[in-house]
């Protein structure tokens, strides 16, 4: 099965998973997303789960992207071992990094990653996985110049809570805070100048328009929990009896 290709620079929006289960895996691909997201640094999604979701979304024709738990060969390599399109590698904070990262996707001599059977030779060739790091610190944001420099990185990814919270803003600035979007608007065009896909999680809709406002060029989320509670909680809200 060859994988499809995934361009992060023409304004997609992608979905999210958190939960294990092929089942909801195969819904939200069905839907159309252009990526989905499988969450395995914040979800609950271990390696023994991830290869039926990784299966669950090539039925869909979706492309997944695994957040792995760490920068870490291993872990990069077992997710696209699995069969990923990519990783999405948290907590990135310096070139270093980033190169460390850039590395564990691909095989000699253009990395360092381990070859071996495995999903992905089960199938016709796939296409080159990407790398996509993100940005979440405030040494993340002040080696960006150096970050997006890095070769075989495809994309950064923000996380706009961790970068609310490590500027010392509250969650909610990522809901329209004027001087925590000029940060946001900062990191769009950094990576806009090195000709660098640039991504940020969004917990809603209104989210993707007002990221989109600011020069981000892809988007992922709400996790399928989030959506799956918040309906939860609007039906019960809803159902019962008004006084």
């Amino acid at each position: 099965m060859d994988s499809p290709a995934l361009h992060l620079a023409d304004d997609v929006v992608g979905g999210w998973l958190q939960l294990p289960g092929s089942a909801a895996a195969e819904l939200v691909g069905s839907v159309g997303f252009g990526f989905v997201v499988v969450d395995q640094q914040h979800g609950l999604i271990g390696d023994d789960a991830l290869v039926p979701i990784l299966q669950a979304l090539d039925v869909t024709g979706t492309p997944a992207l695994v957040r792995v738990t760490h920068n870490e060969p291993s872990a990069i390599g077992r997710a696209l071992d699995r069969g990923a399109a990519g990783v999405v590698v948290p907590l990135v904070d310096t070139a270093e990094q980033a190169a460390l990262a850039a590395a564990a996707c691909h095989y000699p001599p253009r990395g360092c990653r381990s070859y071996g059977p495995s999903r992905v030779a089960w199938h016709r060739r796939r296409t080159e996985p990407l790398c996509v790091v993100m940005v979440e610190t405030l040494a993340g944001l002040a080696a960006l110049p150096e970050i997006t420099a890095v070769g075989d990185l495809d994309a950064v990814f923000v996380g706009p809570s961790d970068l609310a919270l490590t500027t010392g803003r509250p969650l909610e600035a990522q809901d329209g805070d004027p001087e925590y979007e000029e940060v946001l608007r900062g990191v769009a065009e950094q990576c806009r100048e090195r000709d660098l896909p640039v991504g940020v999680y969004c917990a809603s809709s209104a989210h993707v328009r007002r990221f989109r406002e600011l020069g981000f060029t892809f988007f992922a989320g709400p996790s399928e929990g989030a959506m799956l509670r918040a309906a939860a909680a609007a039906h019960l809200q809803n159902a019962r009896a008004i006084p």
